[in-house]
């Protein structure tokens, strides 16, 4: 799949009021879409609960996602002039390739003014399936453990999970967490020494986390949750349906000439380490509105950092109608090895680390959202919400969701 991060959004959006304490069923579809007719998807989500006494619940997860549109990257957009001409692009790529591996091979016309950003059609689907159980000891403290498998037709990803959570007294005031998860993944990645179109094979990405958190009731109508927490992701990570330019100087004059520009393949780090901090609130300002501000800071050793404020609010109308506005404010720098493809000169030295991926640049974004739940019966909750995104460096999107939950 050549773009990640909807099926990573869609998974994790919550739906607000849609959490419920007894056993339930529920069903899930998200529509998300990318301005500019670029990436489009959907998430079909079927989800259920169920508890065994009062010392046990199960949790399981299916899941169906397709995704289609076009990944924007740099492409030519000269056509061949002929054989000769193509002879002569393939010497020239050749001559690049001897100087640097990070060319891509293929008989590009090497010029400056020969790429611009261009949409290359995507299409795939995924299968996801997720569990976990929860076992409460006699202090009622949780100790939870699952595992998780999905796949794409280029992308395989299979992981295990654990969280205890435990109370610092019988007052419960109080508790702590800790919890982890490791992903074994697997990408089908083009090849950066073969035909960039047609040569792939399959990659390895390990993916680590680990985060402790603390959460403290203050009073009956104010508590607070404070997270730290890590990760360490290792293997293939660069995006290799993203192209970047490199400037090779193949004739040795010490200078870059309008012909020594070549198309090469997104390289990031095969390591990449971050962590960061949350702190999330919730306070009843009245029996009917209850709001959640929330902070996050993350920061990895690639230069990314990045700070996000805003926050929700409950908002029960009536007993069977809860409305949810929310809003959140997020400011980011970017990598210390991207560069704007919009910039005058966006291309990059013959070697080194290099990306021109949006999200791995600087930029200040917004996030809007509008949820609502409306209790149908004692058994049947509908839950609805729409959101919108905005970057300042012109990125767009938009996703809605409509669901149900069938509680017995």
């Amino acid at each position: 799949m050549k773009n990640k991060l909807p099926l990573t959004l869609l998974g994790t959006v919550a739906i607000a009021g849609s959490a419920v304490a007894a056993d339930h069923i529920s069903v899930h579809h998200m529509n998300f879409e990318e301005y500019g007719d670029k990436v489009r998807a959907g998430d079909n989500i079927v989800s259920f609960e169920k508890s065994f006494g009062l010392d046990w619940t199960l949790n399981g997860e299916l899941g169906y996602d397709t995704v289609s549109g076009a990944s924007p990257a740099w492409g030519p957009t000269t056509p061949s002039a002929g054989n000769q001409d193509l002879v002569e692009r393939g010497r020239r790529t050749q001559a690049a390739q001897d100087a640097t591996t990070e060319v891509i091979r293929a008989g590009y016309d090497p010029y400056r003014d020969a790429y611009a950003i261009q949409p290359f059609e995507l299409e795939d689907k995924r299968k996801s399936v997720a569990a976990s159980l929860t076992y409460r000891d006699r202090q009622r403290n949780e100790w939870t453990l699952g595992a998780n498998f999905s796949q794409e037709e280029d992308y395989e990803s299979i992981g295990t999970n654990a969280q205890v959570l435990f109370y610092a007294d019988s007052s419960k005031n109080r508790s702590y967490t800790l919890g982890g998860s490791v992903l074994f993944d697997k990408t089908l990645a083009f090849q950066q020494y073969s035909n960039f179109r047609n040569t792939q094979a399959w990659e390895d990405i390990f993916t680590g986390s680990f985060e402790a958190g603390l959460s403290q009731v203050f009073t009956p109508n104010f508590y607070t949750t404070v997270t730290l927490f890590s990760g360490y992701k290792s293997g293939y990570l660069s995006n290799h349906y993203l192209t970047v330019l490199r400037e090779i100087d193949i004739n040795d004059d010490g200078k870059i000439g309008n012909d020594e520009v070549f198309l090469g393949q997104d390289s990031r780090p095969d390591t990449r380490i971050s962590g960061g901090l949350n702190v999330q609130a919730f306070y009843n300002v009245s029996s009917r509105i209850v709001v959640r501000p929330r902070y996050k800071f993350f920061a990895d050793d690639w230069g990314v950092s990045s700070h996000q404020i805003g926050g929700k609010m409950n908002i029960n109308v009536t007993d069977w109608l809860t409305l949810a506005p929310g809003y959140y404010w997020y400011t980011q720098q970017g990598a210390n090895f991207y560069r704007d493809p919009s910039q005058p000169d966006p291309s990059f030295a013959a070697t080194g680390y290099a990306t021109s991926d949006l999200r791995l640049g600087d930029f200040n974004a917004n996030a809007y959202e509008f949820g609502a739940s409306v209790k149908l019966s004692s058994q049947w909750r509908f839950n609805a919400l729409v959101a919108y995104y905005e970057q300042d460096n012109g990125y767009e999107s938009r996703w809605w969701v409509l669901g149900a939950t069938y509680e017995y």
